[in-house]
């Protein structure tokens, strides 16, 4: 009989829940909703996303359980964003209460670890790297609100090894979009102007971002962007391409650095961001590995795959 763990996420715009298998590993179920945020609007307040999660996750259930609730082994469920002391978010209260119940009903064991880990594990999925092999990984978490360059130890401790100083690339991305006339979140929209965009000899009229080491900071670009105009001197296209430029840049400057400071040979990029086909094109050459697009956005696969993990 097969061993299946039932893993839940619940983040800020993605109620999540996927069925592992302990032995093979194989992904049996991948369900998500993303959460609803109004027209207009740049976010959402986190008693809104609760809310929004408590409706999603019977959904989600009612898809899984029925087939594979005699399987299951184990539950799993991300409890904060990151794997240190203090890291707090409400949403993901949701996940975790509703893994406590259904592990308290069943009467199996419950896996807690962060948002991020699932993350990693997720992007790892079917790659060259191994999160239980026992060495060191360094990390690219790029995701909505986060911009972190993470070195996981192999006790599944992450220290912060860069990132951002002020807003992070989802941030800025979503904050452009929105302003441009897309729905929120608006990243996609612009990576698809940019990626379906060729220059023509244009010189980038945005200045390069601020990167000191293995640190960045994006609001001289903003700052940009806000003042650019959309509507009689540049296009959507021309903004978005050349945006995505400084981004990609300014990544592999902190990327890079990164890796010749840990002395860590591979850097695993995962998170929203990393589904860009602009971000990949331009970073081809280099010594990174994105994880697969799909489960590099908001899932509970990784999690679903750290609770197999603990019970092997």
């Amino acid at each position: 009989m097969r061993r299946l763990v039932l893993g839940l996420d619940t983040s800020n715009y993605t109620t999540s829940v996927a069925v592992t298998d302990t032995d093979t590993k194989e992904i049996l179920a991948d369900e998500r909703i993303l959460l609803t945020v109004r027209p207009g609007e740049k976010g959402l307040r986190q008693s809104d996303a609760l809310y929004q999660h408590w409706n999603n996750l019977p959904v989600l259930l009612e898809r899984v359980l029925p087939l594979y609730g005699k399987e299951l082994a184990a539950f799993a469920a991300s409890e904060k964003p990151r794997a240190q002391e203090g890291s707090y978010m409400p949403v993901f209260t949701a996940g975790v209460n509703a893994a406590r119940m259904l592990a308290a009903q069943s009467g199996m064991p419950l896996y807690l670890c962060s948002h991020q880990e699932g993350h990693i594990r997720a992007a790892a999925y079917g790659n060259v790297v191994d999160p239980d092999e026992g060495g060191p990984m360094l990390c690219a978490h790029l995701s909505g609100g986060t911009l972190e360059l993470v070195l996981r130890g192999a006790d599944g401790s992450a220290e912060i090894a860069g990132g951002t100083k002020d807003i992070s690339y989802g941030q800025l991305l979503d904050r452009m979009g929105v302003d441009l006339g897309y729905p929120f979140p608006a990243g996609k929209s612009i990576d698809d102007l940019a990626a379906g965009y060729a220059p023509e000899g244009l010189k980038n009229p945005f200045s390069r971002v601020f990167t000191q080491k293995t640190y960045l900071n994006l609001s001289g670009l903003e700052t940009q962007l806000k003042s650019a105009d959309f509507t009689k001197s540049i296009s959507k296209e021309t903004v978005a391409y050349f945006a995505m430029e400084r981004i990609a840049e300014s990544f592999c400057a902190i990327a890079d650095e990164a890796l010749a400071q840990t002395g860590v040979k591979t850097l695993l990029v995962t998170g929203g961001v990393a589904c860009s086909r602009f971000l990949r094109q331009y970073c081809k050459d280099k010594n990174y590995v994105f994880g697969d697009a799909r489960l590099c956005s908001d899932n509970a696969v990784g999690v679903s795959l750290f609770g197999g993990a603990q019970c092997r």
